[in-house]
This record gives C-alpha cells, structure tokens and sequence, in this order.
C-alpha cells in the first residue's frame, strides 16, 4: 500500500524543495565579512570613428560591456568626467600616464576600438604599467550574434586582468510558467543568455508540465548539448533527457510511481533522484552513460521511515550527495557518501550540515567544491544562504522581501542565479559573493521564471 498519492507526493516534494515548513525556533543569522574588494575600472567611450556602424548601435554594445564588467564581481566602473575622459582619449595605443591614472582612482582602463568589422580592446593595468591589446573579434551588425562577441571580450578582459574565468558567455536554463490562450497553465523550459538576452524554447512539449530543469556537464573540451528534466505529460511527474538543439526526448527509466528532482554527476556517469516506488520518497541513484543511457536499474541509496527526502546535489568530485530530509521533523540539508552496490540501507547514515535554520531546502553545490548554497526562512522570507565548508559556518546571502529558491551557481564558484516569488509572480535574480547586490535578469518574456539552472563548463 503506497503512503503518499501522486498528488501528496507531489506537493511534499515540491514544498520541501522550494519552501520551508514553519518552526518556533529564531534561527541566529551568521553574518560573515567575506566580502572581497572590486577594482576601480574607466571604460571610454567606444572609438567607433572607423567602423561601419551607426552611433546608436555602438551605443548599444558599449552598454552590453558595460553590464558585463558591473556584473563581473571584480571591478566596479568609475563614472565619466572631464580629467578621466580627456586622459583616455590620448592616442589609443597609450591611454594616458599610469601615474595620472592613479591620481584619477583607476587601476585599469579599457578602451574598445570599432575598425570596419574588427573590434578590439586596449588596457592598461595601472600598477603593472602594462599595454596590452585583446582582439579577434568580428562584429556583424546583428545586436544578436554581436553581443556575444561583446561578451567574449567581457570574459577576456576577466581573464586578463585576475586569472578568472569570467560569466558574460555563459547561459542558463529555467522555466516559464504562463496561461495560454486556453486559459491552461502550462510551463515550459527556455535557455538565454546570463544577462537574459537571446531567450529561447527549448523544447515543445505539449501539453506537458515542466520543472526543474538541469544540464547534462559537457565532455572536457566540450559545450554541453543535453539536459534533464521533469514532465507531467503523462500525469505522474516523469524524468526525462532531451537535447538543447532538438525536441527529442527519451524516459530516464520506466520505474513505476512518481519521479523528480534530477541531478547529474560531473563525470555525467551517475544521476540522482527521489522516487516513491518503495511508498515512500527517496534517494535514488541510476548509473548512467551518456553515449547509451541508463546502465542497469536504479538504487535505494537513501531512506527514513515516514519521512520525504528531496533535492539532491552532487559534489564536484562526485562521490558525495547533499540532499533535503525531513527526518528529524523540519527540513533541513545532509550529506552522504554514495555508497558502494552492496551497501545495505540501514548502513548509510546521513550527516546534518545546515543546523543554524531548521528549514533549509535546495541545496547547490558550488562548482571547486567549497560552499553549498541552500535556500532558508529568517524571519518569515525565505532567503539564499551559504554553507562554507572549508569554516564550518552558515552566513545569509541574500536581504529584502520576496522569497528567493532555487539557488544555482555559476561556473567560476562566484555568482548564483535565482527566482524570487511573490504572489502570481516569480522573476530571476543573479548575485555575487563579492558585491552580494542583486540584479533582476531583464529581458525576459511574460509568465513566471523558476528553477533557474547555469550553464557548467568542462
């Protein structure tokens, strides 16, 4: 005899993923100072005298680099006056004296030259008294394939001036929620680019109902091409692999009951998810290749009596599991190693990591393996928080009203995306650790955004 309906079990899950049960504890809000200093950066006016475009359209991408640079967590751009403008319109291979740089507050200066097609940018790195020129780049007039010209520079400039891989051509999945014509909710799953340009469906599947969206980790060398996902096209919620380039799509496994919440291994050998099959939901695991799909049936790698486990996450080295368990009353985040086939399940025992709140959900690993973000209620709002495993402690990244879920990190270990929600509404967020303020994702169509996923990098 099941213990939970399909409906029952859905609502627990999606309620432990995303929300938090009410507790009478006041949770102590640890607030580290892990705040790093931004650079001073002077971006010039673009010098577009020889290129092929209008005024307006360079205007356009000089604000697209604009965004990218702000975003970037590294540097913040000083404001244009008379001295730092006179300075940088020198001859464009010397970009004034280092010394009077300083003077000015900057210690780098980017100026980006339009020459027919070609852009190209010049720099100097003021303490270094370094000229250096980043170029190869090839504009085409379309605003569309432009801007990621735009931001391969933006990651070029990152790279050159700290050594990090910057975020500015990276993008990310979510899901669009909306009433369509027939008065039906139906959410789909769109990708676009990190600043929320170039939105995209991705798959067409009619009359479904899609969450939690996750990608397939490319091949090293390579850029991911498929990814995970959960449908209720069928009317029980069902894992699902598709391609980013094609509506094809394909079951993970044909288990009985209800599936959800996948998660992918970074060696993309292994796929964790919750199922009900036993009658209760659990943790399972399903070895996995991604050149011939599921190897073998999936595991029971995790269980408790009466209890609902949800949202796993694996560790970058992929041999350890955080995930959401209501075990001890409320939900909080624990870990396990993945345990080897022969393990019995009364053997595997679970390690609490979030007790400053009793109710955690969603947990994300970061990308070098040091940090879970997780979403917590403090003080009736659900916000973003950080576990540092490296210190052992929990610190709040996220202030204001509106709840804020499903936290997802970027490639560099430094930015997280996320949705807020209010009533009848759900919109995306990005943030870094560094400058830890908040900037909604333009650019989006109508209808509600969730379960934001980032892109990974090989």
């Amino acid at each position: 005899m099941r213990l939970l309906s399909f409906f029952g079990f859905a609502f627990a899950i999606l309620f432990l993923s995303n929300s938090c049960f009410c507790s009478d504890v006041s949770p102590l809000v640890v607030q580290l100072s892990t705040e790093q200093q931004s650079f001073p950066l002077f971006l010039a006016d673009f010098d577009g005298e020889h290129s092929n475009f209008d005024a307006n359209y360079i205007q356009q991408l000089e604000k697209i680099l604009q965004f990218d640079l702000s975003q970037s967590g590294y540097v913040h751009l000083l404001s244009h006056n008379t001295e730092r403008s006179q300075l940088a319109s020198q001859s464009i291979n010397v970009l004034g004296n280092a010394n009077r740089w300083k003077v000015l507050n900057a210690l780098y200066v980017v100026k980006v030259q339009l020459n027919n097609k070609q852009m190209r940018a010049f720099t100097l790195d003021i303490d270094s008294n370094s000229l250096k020129t980043l170029d190869g780049f090839t504009l085409t007039g379309n605003l569309n394939q432009d801007r990621q010209q735009v931001h391969l520079l933006a990651d070029g400039l990152i790279k050159k001036f700290f050594g990090f891989q910057g975020i500015a051509s990276t993008h990310f999945l979510y899901t669009r929620k909306y009433k369509n014509n027939d008065n039906k909710w139906l959410s789909e799953i769109w990708e676009c680019d990190y600043d929320g340009a170039n939105p995209k469906k991705i798959i067409n599947d009619e009359g479904g109902y899609c969450v939690t969206p996750v990608y397939m980790p490319p091949k090293p060398g390579h850029k991911t091409n498929s990814f995970f996902y959960v449908s209720y096209k069928i009317g029980q919620p069902k894992i699902y692999m598709a391609g980013l380039t094609n509506d094809k799509m394909q079951r993970l496994t044909s288990l009985r009951g209800n599936q959800l919440m996948p998660a992918v291994a970074p060696k993309r050998n292994k796929i964790a998810f919750i199922s009900d099959i036993t009658g209760n939901p659990d943790l399972f695991l399903q070895d996995f290749s991604p050149e011939t799909g599921p190897i073998g049936k999936p595991r029971q790698i995790f269980t408790c009596r009466q209890a609902t486990q949800g949202s796993p996450a694996f560790s970058p080295d992929g041999y350890r599991i955080a995930f959401v368990s209501n075990k001890d009353g409320s939900p909080r985040i624990y870990l396990i190693d993945i345990p080897p086939p022969e393990a019995k399940l009364q053997e595997i025992k679970a390690q609490l990591i979030t007790r400053v709140n009793r109710e955690s959900s969603a947990p994300c690993w970061s990308p070098d393996g040091t940090k879970l973000a997780f979403c917590a209620r403090n003080g009736g709002i659900r916000q973003i928080w950080i576990y540092d495993f490296e210190s052992d402690e929990e610190w709040q990244l996220t202030q204001g009203p509106d709840n804020k879920e499903n936290p997802s990190w970027a490639p560099n270990s430094l930015h997280i995306i996320y949705n807020t929600t209010t009533v009848g509404k759900a919109e995306l967020y990005m943030i870094n650790l560094n400058s830890r303020q908040s900037t909604k994702i333009e650019g989006q169509l109508s209808g509600e955004k969730r379960f934001p996923a980032w892109e990974p990098k090989a």
